[in-house]
């Protein structure tokens, strides 16, 4: 599997399957506010790639959970920069992974806008998940 491979979600299938998890919840882990949550659930918004492939990596997370507790989810961030250094990779590749464009990275590196918490969450999922990959 190359560290690019990525798989989406819609993030509202979480909470259907998942019946402890709540609205509340799903927007911490997802680093959005709860309306977000509540316009995805009926249907005024759709959520972004973003946001669909975190919600991805935290289906595995839940799925590798033993029931009936359930789990605490770690809602850490990291600057998505560091990947292009630390993995070798090139901006297209970090775009295309993290649902963002290449001109978005662009702005990041120049100093013009910061990512947003979704994405520093997404980025600190992919780094945990790609130094598995690659170490």
């Amino acid at each position: 599997m190359s560290i690019a491979h990525f798989e989406e979600i819609n993030p509202v299938s979480l909470l259907l399957q998942f019946s402890w998890l709540s609205q509340t919840q799903l927007a911490k882990i997802l680093g959005v506010n709860p309306s977000a949550v509540s316009r995805w659930m009926c249907g005024a918004t759709k959520p972004s790639r973003t946001i669909q492939r975190l919600a991805w990596e935290l289906l595995q997370i839940l799925n590798k959970w033993p029931l009936p507790f359930p789990p605490k989810i770690e809602t850490a961030e990291l600057d998505p920069l560091q990947l292009l250094k630390k993995f070798n990779i090139s901006r297209d590749t970090l775009a295309e992974a993290l649902g963002v464009s290449v001109r978005a990275i662009g702005h990041w590196i120049n100093g013009h806008n910061k990512p947003s918490r979704k994405v520093r969450r997404l980025a600190y999922q992919l780094n945990q998940k790609w130094v598995v990959l690659t170490g």
